[in-house]
């Protein structure tokens, strides 16, 4: 029985580039010991686990703490009252201390420590950094795998420095080098001992701090494998070509240029190509569902992780039926690790498939991205991978033949559910008991049929009119098949259907993601709308994942009463699509909301459906990730879709249709929006109770159209 770390994540600092993120404690500490999840982590390890800096042996005072640059944190301390010579005390509040991280790829920290003194004379004062480093994998962390004999860490001295070690079972040496500014007074190392398998290092350092001056102290830490893994190569950012956003509201501008800097902070590199990793801590590694879905979101401010992440996929698609890691054919990747439990085999997670919704969100960004792009370069190039994802669709996730998608885990230690509801406990019945398998998820159905349209389109465009039409037609046999998941009773759809198609529970938030995929009518989308907007499912920041009052409902737990936000932007974009704008502007607007009650205006992967009550905020759920991609991709997704932006690149078209903006917003500035090849400046504002597109210029080919609702303008 393996026993997953207790962490609360709610309070903590984060950075990351590329392939390597640091989390810490708000002061800027790591716990001295084992059992936590903070850290310095690399490829799927935790390079070092603990420190502590003491001055003349106390803890300095924190004043405050960000972490706002993505790739920086910022702490500013001070002194308590402090022992420095017999009889002699330096007062409270005498030094400043700064301490000032910056985490660069692919593996390295530098850690500035700043001292100026306030006080009246030179002041030596002692500094002592206290490290440890227990190369603990991150699956170990998390639970999944069973911790192991291994070799204890060791530590040493190397020049002026110290290098923590570990010969790891899969025979890679993993190490941490350590690098002061100046060499210290004293170091004191010992290898790990016991049960703690950590090593542990105490670093003195004796710094005079002139009257009125200065004093700084560098560290660098290294974190590095031999040999070295397929960490892949840096690729330029494009954060300066991106789609710019401005409005006279600065608390909008905050929470969108806070999702952005997040999404910025989680691209991550493979083979040279980029994607969204999932989120930090547990999950800062390549996952298809995710990185599908936040690049998804991001295609209005540009379409380049979108084209990276459909490569990368399509390089890793299933090629053969391997039970233990729950690999087919066709299908597309669940998740990628790295380390030393994947290199010994001990988990199917290294290259693990399970996942019933990533092929056909595969196969539909690839048709959304062409509609931004302009161009079907990607279709030709991915071509064999459609083939194959196609098939997977009809030949393998359809397990009993009735023209549905299912589920069954076949590898032991793999997922039970294989939706984005994954915890075992995530698609109930009615009486909150899980879902008997095989099951068919009700918004997988959706995507297929989304997935089968879009795609039907790229081929119909290519020439292949025939092949176009056989793809439509096995979508309009799955919509009908839908209505085996409709619950009258509810007056929704359950959320899915077990092997005896037996339906679960009708209370769902899952129903809401037929909305997104346009898979089901408008009196149905209606009965939808009334449901998930009700009292029981809208909480007031957010859309439910499991109704109030239902046997299984818990506001904290994972999926049974939180509420996520990519959830919610699905959601609510799938609600603007059926023209239920008011319920859009509704679910925005709460997200919008509970944004600015959370530090740094950062979304997280989830927080409690407590109701909202007034002069409360959203109550957080301690162990979300911080920041998590398709959660930072909701707020610039639904902005792109409240503007009303459909791109039609493949017809040189960009359509503005009924755009709305949030409730506190006069104007907004679109600049530099990329639409197949094009570059497209808008700006948008507010007159009464309507929004206008009052002025817009276009480089490039590109025929627009606003459509306010019946009153058609082409420029």
């Amino acid at each position: 029985m393996t026993r997953a770390i207790e962490a609360d994540l709610s309070d903590t600092l984060v950075i990351k580039d590329e392939n390597v993120f640091l989390v810490t404690r708000r002061g800027g500490g790591l716990p001295l010991d084992d059992e936590h999840a903070f850290g310095l982590w690399y490829r799927d390890c935790r390079f070092l686990s603990g420190y502590r800096l003491l001055v003349n042996g106390e803890s300095p005072a924190l004043l405050q703490a960000s972490d706002a640059l993505g790739t920086r944190t910022l702490h500013d301390m001070t002194n308590p009252e402090l022992p420095v010579a017999p009889g002699e005390s330096l007062p409270a509040q005498s030094v400043s201390l700064r301490c000032e991280r910056l985490v660069r790829a692919p593996g390295s920290l530098r850690e500035r420590l700043a001292l100026c003194n306030h006080h009246g004379q030179t002041v030596r004062l002692r500094l002592e950094v206290q490290l440890a480093a227990d190369f603990k994998p991150m699956l170990v962390a998390r639970g999944i795998v069973a911790p192991s004999e291994r070799p204890r860490a060791r530590v040493e001295r190397d020049g002026t420095g110290l290098r923590f070690s570990e010969l790891g079972r899969d025979g890679v040496l993993r190490t941490t080098a350590i690098e002061p500014s100046v060499e210290p007074a004293v170091a004191e190392l010992a290898p790990g001992a016991g049960q703690h398998t950590a090593a542990t290092a105490v670093l003195r350092f004796e710094v005079d701090v002139p009257a009125e001056g200065t004093s700084e102290l560098t560290i660098d830490f290294t974190a590095s494998e031999l040999p070295d893994g397929p960490a892949g190569c840096a690729a330029p950012r494009t954060a300066r070509d991106r789609t710019r956003i401005r409005s006279h509201d600065e608390l909008f501008d905050r929470v969108l240029a806070r999702s952005l800097r997040d999404l910025d902070m989680l691209r991550s590199q493979l083979d040279g190509r980029s994607y969204y990793s999932a989120g930090v801590p547990w999950y800062a590694t390549l996952f298809g569902r995710d990185g599908l879905i936040g690049a998804m979101q991001m295609l209005a401010f540009g379409p380049e992780v979108a084209a990276d992440t459909l490569r990368l996929l399509g390089g890793l698609l299933g090629r053969e039926v391997d039970d233990t890691r729950d690999e087919q054919p066709g299908r597309v990747l669940h998740e990628l690790r790295v380390g030393e439990p994947a290199a010994l085999g001990e988990t199917p997670f290294a290259r693990y498939y399970g996942t019933a919704d990533a092929t056909p969100l595969w196969l539909s960004l690839l048709s959304d991205h062409a509609g931004w792009s302009g161009t079907l370069d990607l279709f030709h190039e991915l071509r064999p991978q459609v083939d194959a994802a196609l098939d997977w669709m009809e030949r393998y996730g359809d397990i009993d033949g009735d023209g549905l998608i299912e589920y069954l885990r076949r590898a032991p230690q793999g997922l039970v559910n294989q939706g984005w509801r994954d915890s075992r406990d995530g698609v109930p019945y009615a009486d909150g008991t899980p879902l008997e398998p095989p099951v068919a998820v009700v918004e997988v159905q959706g995507y297929a049929i989304r997935a089968l349209r879009g795609v039907a389109r790229l081929f119909e465009l290519d020439g292949d009119g025939e092949r176009a039409e056989r793809l439509r037609a096995r979508a309009d046999r799955l919509q009908p098949a839908l209505e085996q998941f409709w619950a009258p009773g509810a007056a929704s759809y359950a959320i899915g259907l077990d092997g005896e198609k037996r339906p679960g529970s009708a209370l769902t938030s899952n129903p809401g993601h037929l909305l997104w995929a346009g898979a089901i009518s408008r009196g149905r989308a209606r009965r939808v709308r009334d449901v998930l907007m009700g009292e029981r499912m809208f909480s007031g920041w957010g859309v439910r994942t499991l109704a109030a009052g239902h046997p299984a409902y818990n506001p904290i737990g994972y999926h049974m009463g939180s509420v996520w936000p990519h959830d919610n932007a699905l959601i609510a974009c799938g609600l603007r699509e059926y023209g239920f704008d008011k319920d859009f502007d509704r679910l925005f607007g709460a997200l919008l909301e509970a944004s600015s009650r959370f530090a740094d205006f950062r979304l997280p992967e989830l927080f409690g459906g407590h109701e909202r009550r007034p002069g409360e905020s959203p109550v957080p759920y301690p162990v979300a990730c911080r920041p998590q991609a398709w959660a930072a991709g909701a707020i610039p997704y639904l902005l792109s879709t409240g503007l009303g932006l459909h791109a039609d690149g493949l017809s040189r078209r960009l359509r503005v249709v009924r755009p709305a903006l949030p409730l506190r917003l006069e104007w907004l500035q679109v600049e530099a929006l990329r639409v197949a090849g094009a570059s497209v400046d808008l700006r948008f504002e507010r007159s009464g109770d309507d929004v206008e597109l009052v002025d817009a210029s276009v480089e490039g080919e590109l025929e627009l159209v606003v459509d306010y609702g019946g009153e058609v303008q082409v420029t």
